[in-house]
């Protein structure tokens, strides 16, 4: 396995950092912070910087209404709905199903934002595309926009290392698609969350290698999308004065975070997706 990306957590935050990780929360109604932010916190000025540029698009809620609608549209293949009586034959119960649809509500509505902002930053700071812009996002939309009620209640976040044996080798199936040349630094969240409750790995398990290659397909369509959509949003967002772009050593940490995350956000769009309506939701037992 290649060597997992740095985070920082929470826990061990500075202050703003934990200022910055809070609003993104509160913005995007979910409890967690995805992984781009906190291996942004690792490098030295990266994450303010990001947010510098991707906040008053999350206050206005224009990124966030873009990247659902981006969400909402996508067309995948190969849905196949799993019937819930197999499931429960195989010992999956209702709380099981509730935990993973939490779990999958909250990483639909968090990785699409993340994607468009991330081809937003590329466009805006590190491309100059930020010279062009003249529309700024009004003030008086940024103090409209009321975020959606948050997803609460996910199941705890492991450590990779504290993920072993058959998790671990399900971890590689689905992250890896059991091919070590397909290594990833990348081990994401969603599947950390599922390893606390290792039946919702056996059920990703289930679903995803016979649709890899409408994945694929998906995450194609979706890296388009979000292609488009990036630049008709960075050019509303204000750059503020003085934010100089990246350079030297903090440059190339920042464009390879970007390259990681935007090459595969659409692959885990994708599969949130697939799960979410390939999976049935936890029903009460007929009278």
């Amino acid at each position: 396995m290649s060597k997992l990306l740095s985070e920082q957590a929470e826990s061990e935050a500075s202050a703003a950092t934990r200022a910055i990780y809070g609003e993104f929360r509160r913005l995007c109604g979910v409890p967690m912070v995805p992984l781009i932010y906190r291996h942004l916190a690792t490098i030295p000025g990266a994450l303010e910087w990001a947010w510098s540029l991707l906040g008053p698009a999350l206050r206005s809620g224009r990124l966030q209404r873009s990247a659902w609608a981006m969400s909402r549209e996508l067309q995948i293949g190969l849905v196949m709905p799993l019937p819930l009586e197999a499931l429960r034959t195989l010992g999956v119960s209702a709380i099981d199903l509730g935990a993973f649809h939490t779990l999958l509500a909250a990483y639909n509505r968090s990785n699409p934002v993340n994607l468009l902002g991330l081809r937003c930053l590329a466009l805006m700071a590190l491309d100059d595309h930020a010279s062009q812009i003249d529309r700024p996002i009004p003030i008086a939309e940024a103090q409209s926009w009321q975020p959606p009620e948050p997803v609460s209640d996910l199941l705890p976040m492991l450590d990779p290392a504290e993920i072993q044996g058959d998790a671990r080798a399900l971890m590689h199936l689905i992250n890896d698609r059991g091919d070590t040349t397909r290594a990833s630094p990348i081990w994401p969240s969603l599947y950390r969350h599922f390893a606390a409750r290792p039946c919702l790995l056996a059920l990703s398990a289930l679903v995803l290698p016979p649709a890899f290659e409408a994945i694929d397909a998906a995450a194609d369509a979706v890296r388009l999308d979000a292609s488009v959509r990036a630049q008709a949003l960075a050019g509303l967002i204000e750059r503020p004065p003085g934010l100089a772009s990246p350079q030297g050593e903090q440059r190339v940490a920042i464009v390879r975070a970007i390259d990681l995350f935007t090459e595969r956000l659409p692959e885990l769009i994708a599969i949130g997706e697939l799960l979410s309506r390939s999976v049935p939701a936890a029903q009460a037992p007929a009278r």
